[in-house]
């Protein structure tokens, strides 16, 4: 036999045990068994996924364009600047004279709880004078009951409202006062002076 025949034959049977193996190979993928899971996470429901019901939205009285509180409207008021709220005979106060508005306010949220907190603040882009700031008494309260009673501005801040439900609301009475200053010459050093205050309700989520 020459050598070229040897040659050929050896590639032959290198070419004819590839073949083997890759048959035998075909034959070991085709012979497994396969399974699979899926799990979609989200509640438990269809159409569950993660987040969805995680909307969280505390809402105030609506008002209308004079500021008036219209009863069963709601609205956001979610910007730095407010939206404006009529409390009768604000602009008018005298020393002696007390003011106030009722603010109803709620829980929109679909399924989370709020944890609600209650600040007067400094209304942004506006300066107060600051004797009369600092002279007005502020009582709160809530659903009837007194929170805080005859507070300077400054101490009302973060005052404790409590825990909401979903789709819950309560009511945030507040009564503003001018005390009289015991002298008619330090009544009217009082006069056209302006303090311009900002009603923040303030809420954390909370899982129920």
């Amino acid at each position: 036999m020459s050598h070229e025949q040897i040659e050929t034959t050896g590639r032959k049977r290198l070419v004819l045990a590839g073949g083997a193996l890759l048959a035998v190979a075909a034959l070991a993928t085709a012979a497994a068994f396969t399974d699979f899971a899926n799990l979609n996470l989200g509640n438990g429901t269809d159409d569950s996924g993660i987040g969805g019901d995680n909307r969280f939205n505390i809402q105030v009285v609506g008002t209308d364009a004079a500021g008036n509180p219209v009863p069963g409207t709601w609205q956001e008021a979610n910007t730095p600047e407010g939206v404006n709220i009529n409390v009768p005979g604000a602009s008018t106060l005298t020393p002696g004279d007390s003011v106030s508005v009722e603010i109803p306010f709620q829980n929109e949220s679909p399924v989370l709880s709020a944890d609600v907190s209650f600040t007067l603040q400094d209304r942004p882009g506006k300066v107060s004078d600051p004797v009369l700031r600092d002279l007005l008494r502020y009582t709160v309260t809530l659903d009837g009951t007194v929170i805080a009673g005859n507070q300077t501005q400054d101490q009302v801040e973060d005052l404790n409202l409590g825990l909401y439900p979903k789709q819950t609301d309560s009511v945030l009475g507040l009564s503003i006062t001018l005390p009289d200053q015991g002298s008619e010459e330090s009544n009217n050093a009082l006069q056209e002076k302006v303090s311009y205050v900002q009603a923040h309700f303030d809420a954390s989520s909370v899982t129920p």
